[in-house]
């Protein structure tokens, strides 16, 4: 059974969330991250951007509240797929942004970076020089965005995760001490974002 009043985190994410989950899991950490709060997890391996309002749409018509926080970390897929220039895709995370704030009036939105990567899913040149600099403009853009966002709506606070701690340095600080600097540096980042 689980209490009503603890704040409720949804993360949302791909591959690598649901692989950290899947990490998390095997030291118990899953549920709740060792925090007051609960998770419930929205992972699946090759989840791209365009994927999400209709995830959120289902699930908004399920619920009766809000989640307090929303974790997402997509858009890494839907880079150099057929169909998605740079404009479409910012285009399309900023009305999607928009429109998750619209159906989640009372919910704390962070959005992760977009990590970078060796090989990119459509890429045809040898290097992923060009997808490499899609990555970082729509990083630019979309913490730019959300900061006017927090600016046009002072009481709601949008941020994006400080420097991806929760998804990338995560994984492996777990993997060389899960019980004390991983959990802590985790908790630390949680804390700051369910209050």
């Amino acid at each position: 059974m689980t209490d009503c009043s603890l704040p409720r985190v949804w993360i949302i994410g791909s591959s690598l969330i649901a692989r950290l989950q899947a990490h998390l899991g095997a030291f118990g950490l899953h549920q709740n991250l060792g925090l007051d709060c609960q998770i419930t997890w929205a992972v699946r391996g090759g989840r791209r951007w365009e994927h999400l309002m209709p995830l959120l749409r289902s699930k908004r018509a399920d619920l009766r509240d809000d989640p307090d926080v929303m974790v997402i970390h997509l858009g890494g897929n839907s880079i150099g797929t057929y169909g998605n220039t740079s404009i479409s895709l910012m285009r399309r995370m900023k009305a999607d942004i928009r429109e998750i704030d619209l159906l989640f009036p009372k919910t704390k939105l962070m959005l992760s970076d977009i990590l970078p990567r060796w090989n990119w899913r459509g890429q045809t040149a040898t290097t992923g020089y060009g997808l490499e600099r899609t990555r970082r403009r729509l990083n630019g853009a979309m913490y730019g965005f959300l900061s006017d966002m927090r600016t046009e709506d002072g009481a709601r606070d949008h941020s994006r995760l400080p420097d991806i701690m929760f998804l990338t340095e995560l994984v492996s600080l777990l993997e060389s001490a899960p019980g004390t600097i991983g959990k802590d540096r985790l908790l630390e980042n949680m804390q700051e974002n369910t209050q």
